[in-house]
């Protein structure tokens, strides 16, 4: 069976550091909106996250779905510490990027605050996403020069591993029919985050395309991978950005909404 594989080839797939400083972002923001708003839901939001995806990560690692040659935390090569790079891992590449979504989102549909933080969402994604790629693209980062099939590139991940994709169905399917049955104003929080979801991971996805940082390719496990074609990078890209982020983290919010934990919106 072909397998299809997204590559990141960036510093952000084997640096942890980089990781740990995003966690602490990410924790910094839920203590923010704790003390500002007087909730606890983004506490909870990095809790469930971090719970649910640990599980495909895990499954990720146990069967060779993600291959990651090397990682560093604070110059340290802790590649053979999975205990505390899986965990880094889930809370950097994707709780704390919900948090952020759900950040802005929250601010995005309120009247009152939508200009202000409009205008450092659109600086955050040309601060965070576009210049520091354009800056590697300058450098001569392009893919001139990405090794394809290199198996020692950064980090490799299966996009059709079977657990991960019924785990991913189960998950999406939750948050969906939360968002269907909840009322009108966390259905309205619940697709703003979905939204913002999709414009942060557009603009990062394209950025680290640019600069020759991620793109797709196709193989069997112990064949040459081969580059996938125009139309097959683009339709993987975009099920990464829309289904794997976009539709999938709103579970994080959906689950603890579920269970009551945060309350309904006013």
């Amino acid at each position: 069976m072909v397998d299809i594989y997204i590559i990141r080839g960036g510093f952000f797939g084997w640096e942890f550091t980089l990781k740990l400083i995003y966690i602490i972002l990410g924790l910094i923001l839920c203590i923010y909106d704790w003390k500002k708003n007087n909730r606890k839901d983004y506490f909870w939001v990095f809790l469930f996250g971090t719970l649910l995806y640990l599980g495909s990560e895990i499954m990720l690692f146990l069967f060779g779905g993600r291959v990651m040659q090397e990682k560093y935390l604070f110059g340290i090569n802790v590649t053979s510490m999975p205990w505390l790079t899986i965990p880094l891992l889930v809370m950097a590449d994707v709780v704390v990027i919900a948090i952020i979504a759900i950040f802005f989102a929250d601010r995005l549909r309120n009247p009152e605050t939508r200009k202000k933080w409009g205008i450092l969402f659109v600086i955050w994604l040309v601060g965070r996403d576009l210049i520091p790629y354009i800056i590697i693209f300058v450098l001569g980062y392009n893919f001139t020069n990405i090794p394809y099939n290199d198996p020692v590139i950064p980090s490799r991940r299966n996009m059709t591993e079977t657990g991960t994709l019924i785990a991913l169905s189960i998950m999406i399917a939750i948050g969906l029919i939360w968002l269907f049955r909840t009322d009108k104003e966390s259905r309205k929080r619940g697709l703003y985050m979905i939204g913002v979801m999709i414009i942060l991971m557009t603009v990062w996805t394209f950025g680290e395309w640019f600069a020759g940082q991620r793109w797709i390719e196709i193989g069997e496990e112990g064949d040459p991978w081969t580059q996938g074609s125009p139309l097959l990078q683009f339709g993987m890209l975009l099920y990464d950005i829309v289904v794997e982020m976009g539709l999938f983290t709103v579970c994080f919010l959906a689950i603890p909404s579920l269970l009551k934990l945060i309350k309904r919106q006013a």
